[in-house]
């Protein structure tokens, strides 16, 4: 809060403008490049909308163009309402979701993809990933550095509004959206394969995983809003 009853509007800025805008040229190249490999007759029926890789990419790109959207309403629009519901859904709805899933996905993956990849990939005999390293690390490891970035390096971010209760709730229910929404997908009596090999366990170890990965989305919730960026003082608005 400001003087007087003011509420203290963090304006994006450029630099923030400029990580959005790289990442959205570098997440849509590895998206289209990586949603083009052919896939393995156990995954072909889901296609490529299965793998949560592609998912988080999409959150990214969302959180991007809400952020770039935002950089310009804080500075064209007079309308104080508009330009708090912008900042709101840009930084404290869209970009924590897509920050958190963007954690969670190098996290699992860079570890399994270098030293177990067999977890992390279905039918590869010859152990030789398909996905040619330049799109490997548009899709699995840059969109967490520009978001990263973006909050803590940008001079815009700030402690997220949304409390660790009201996030533990959004975590669990992406986690159970994901989950049920593979299970609308694949059905493996016709042999078909979940996109993770660690995923194809029986129940009640399947389960057990998605609670795992979505408390440990949670956690990660937790460590961003204990230890806040800064936000540069030039980067502070007064509105009523």
């Amino acid at each position: 809060m400001g003087k007087n009853g003011t509420t203290a509007i963090v304006k994006p800025s450029t630099r923030s403008l400029v990580l959005n805008g790289l990442s959205i040229v570098v997440g849509s190249w590895g998206l289209s490049h990586i949603t083009r490999l052919v896939l393995p007759a156990s995954l072909a029926g889901a296609s490529h909308k299965q793998f949560l890789t592609n998912i988080s990419v999409v959150a990214t790109l969302i959180s991007n163009a809400c952020n770039i959207s935002n950089y310009f309403v804080q500075r064209c629009t007079g309308s104080s309402s508009l330009s708090a519901v912008s900042n709101f859904v840009s930084r404290d709805v869209v970009l924590p979701i897509a920050l958190v899933l963007e954690t969670v996905v190098p996290l699992v993956y860079w570890p399994l993809r270098l030293f177990a990849m067999h977890l992390i990939m279905q039918e590869i005999p010859d152990g030789t990933s398909p996905i040619p390293v330049p799109v490997d690390v548009s899709v699995h490891l840059l969109p967490f550095v520009f978001l990263f970035s973006d909050h803590f390096l940008s001079g815009t971010g700030r402690k997220f509004k949304i409390s660790n209760g009201q996030a533990w709730f959004l975590v669990t229910f992406l986690g159970l959206t994901y989950y049920k929404w593979l299970e609308f997908l694949i059905d493996p009596s016709t042999g078909a394969k979940y996109p993770y090999p660690f995923l194809d366990a029986p129940e009640p170890y399947k389960t057990v995983i998605f609670v795992c990965v979505s408390s440990v989305a949670w956690l990660f919730y937790i460590l961003y809003q204990t230890f806040p960026p800064k936000p540069s003082a030039a980067a502070t608005t007064k509105k009523e």
